[in-house]
Order: C-alpha cells, then sequence, then structure tokens
C-alpha cells in the first residue's frame, strides 16, 4: 500500500535565484500532480518577484543573514530567529501543510525548525556541491535529505540532481560531441 499524495506543500527558499529557480521549478511539477504549494520567503530576496509571478501564495517572515551585520546584529540574532521561527510557526498553524520542503536561503531555517517542532515532515534538497549553513543546521531535523551532488551530505543525501523546469527537461539529453575543439 503506497503512502497517500501530500494535498497542501509549504517550500522554503529565498535570497537568492540559486535557491528559488530549482524551488519554482519542483512548485511547478507539484502543481502538475495536484498538490496545492505555498510558500515561504523573506521580505528582500528576489523570491518576492518571481514567486507571485508563478502565481503561488508567498508568505514572508522577518529574517535576513549574519553576514554583516556586526556586534549588533550578532547579540541580536537569538531574538530575531526566535521571532521568526514564531512567525514561520502561525504560518504552518494557517497553511496546515502536509509537507515542508526547505531548499535552503534565509526563511529555510527558521522554517524549518518550526516544522521540525510542529511535528510536520521536513525534507530538503541541497542544490550545491558544497551545502550551505541553513541546510547543514536542518539536515539533523530533516526526514530526508537530497542533494544535486555527491558531496553536499556524504552518506546522508539522495542524489537526484537538480529540479528542471518541464521544458527544459523535455529537450533530453544534450548530443554527445565526437570532435574536440582547438
Amino acid at each position: 500500500m503506497s503512502k497517500a499524495k501530500p494535498r497542501r506543500v509549504l517550500i522554503m527558499a529565498g535570497g537568492t535565484g540559486g535557491h528559488v529557480i530549482p524551488a519554482l521549478s519542483l512548485a511547478r511539477g507539484l502543481q502538475e500532480e495536484g498538490v496545492e504549494v505555498h510558500w515561504l520567503g523573506s521580505p528582500r530576496g528576489i523570491e518576492n518577484r518571481l514567486v507571485p509571478a508563478a502565481e503561488i501564495p508567498l508568505n514572508r517572515i522577518s529574517v535576513a543573514g549574519l553576514r554583516g551585520n556586526g556586534l549588533a546584529g550578532w547579540l541580536l540574532a537569538p531574538f530575531n530567529l526566535t521571532r521568526a521561527v514564531w512567525q514561520a510557526g502561525r504560518i504552518l498553524r494557517q497553511l496546515d501543510p502536509q509537507l515542508v520542503v526547505g531548499l535552503g536561503g534565509f526563511a529555510s531555517g527558521p522554517g524549518g525548525l518550526a516544522a521540525w517542532l510542529a511535528r510536520r515532515p521536513l525534507i530538503i534538497h541541497e542544490q550545491n556541491a558544497v551545502a550551505g549553513l541553513t541546510n547543514r543546521a536542518l539536515s539533523r531535523l530533516a526526514k530526508r535529505i537530497y542533494a544535486a551532488f555527491d558531496g553536499a551530505f556524504p552518506g546522508q543525501a539522495e542524489v537526484i540532481g537538480n529540479p528542471v523546469r518541464g521544458d527544459i527537461a523535455a529537450l533530453g539529453e544534450a548530443p554527445r560531441r565526437t570532435e574536440t575543439m582547438t
């Protein structure tokens, strides 16, 4: 007997296109399977332009990176993280997703911690060869870990590559060159 597919999924990705573009591909694939997709992001990341354009509901939490904020930023970090986890928890209660998927970026950290605290299944996907700080932290809480490359989480992750848009995947494999370029 197979497990039922989730009806509602919360995708967490933000900050840069490196997190958001693969997450959008995943979102489109889930929507094609009839899954209701929602997004958790930050107020200033590229997701604020791309996610609404893809007609995916975007929920924002107040979160930013630690680097470049000086001593005051580091001293306020525990309070800011607590606030962001609380905001993410409130969004989780409102949306009631059956699955939470983190693809990295600022919002994934508090969102993943809130998912774990709410006992929601959390999976993460690392798009890079070296795992980022957020995904490294969430790997201890995640039910499953996926990666694009072998080295991101050696021995822990299932290597599946990066999600790509359906129209790109439909192109198939590129033909191999038989002659060398000089």
